[in-house]
């Protein structure tokens, strides 16, 4: 699936530079495509959101019978600013990968085999030789969809008991426009904004743990979704 025109040594010293960078035209263009249809036309997507201090997820067949109501509530507590500047907090649509492999859901969702390769000696190799982090043995991953109102706040990807060295995100949006929001955004410890990254057609972003960065806010203008498969490079299984 990968490109083979990649030139590891040169992307290696790019990254090297600032311990980020983002790939263009990662994947062969057959494979880009039907990664992009699998998400933008076949994706059961879920909701993943912060309710108070708790992070929470609820499935696609969770949420089928909400009302208007229900999904307000829901950006209410992604929104709620009574629980402190500084909270973690977030909302968009998700599609847990590894539950869901691991669950046998969705059994012709092309997802499964994206996931098989994104734990690949193909991929996980790319990730050792680009950011030279020889540890990493296995991949996370969902698929993340952000539309209007979705947003990741500052974060730095630590938490106790899991094994994160580093952070992906592999685009898969076409079309997409800076004033928008839904950008990747850097910032140094006191929270300026030292680099972005655009959704591009495609591309891989990789990131070294820990880095502060978050996702802007996508407007309520924005023509059409966003989309990624997201995760990190670990150097061992997380602890349950």
């Amino acid at each position: 699936m990968l490109n083979p025109e990649l030139d590891f040594a040169q992307l290696a010293a790019a990254f090297a530079r600032t311990h980020r960078i983002q790939i263009p035209d990662v994947l062969v263009p057959e494979a880009a495509e039907r990664l992009y249809e699998c998400l933008v036309h076949e994706v059961p997507w879920g909701i993943a959101f912060t309710d108070g201090e708790k992070s929470r997820y609820l499935r696609a067949d969770e949420t089928k019978a909400f009302d208007q109501t229900a999904w307000m509530d829901i950006a209410g507590k992604a929104h709620n600013r009574s629980i402190g500047k500084h909270q973690f907090r977030f909302a968009y649509n998700s599609y847990m990968m590894v539950e869901a492999h691991k669950e046998g859901r969705d059994p012709g969702l092309i997802l499964h085999h994206v996931l098989e390769f994104l734990n690949s000696e193909e991929f996980l190799d790319l990730m050792r030789r680009v950011t030279q982090c020889a540890d990493v043995r296995l991949a996370m991953a969902q698929a993340t969809r952000y539309i209007p109102g979705h947003f990741l706040t500052k974060h730095n990807d630590i938490v106790d008991k899991q094994y994160r060295r580093v952070a992906y995100v592999l685009n898969m949006t076409k079309n997409w426009r800076a004033d928008w929001g839904g950008l990747l955004q850097f910032t140094d410890e006191q929270g300026n904004v030292v680099d972005t990254f655009m959704p591009t057609f495609n591309s891989l972003v990789l990131f070294e743990v820990p880095m502060w960065h978050y996702v802007s806010y996508v407007a309520p203008f924005a023509l059409h979704g966003r989309y990624a498969i997201t995760g990190w490079g670990l150097s061992r299984p997380n602890d349950p």
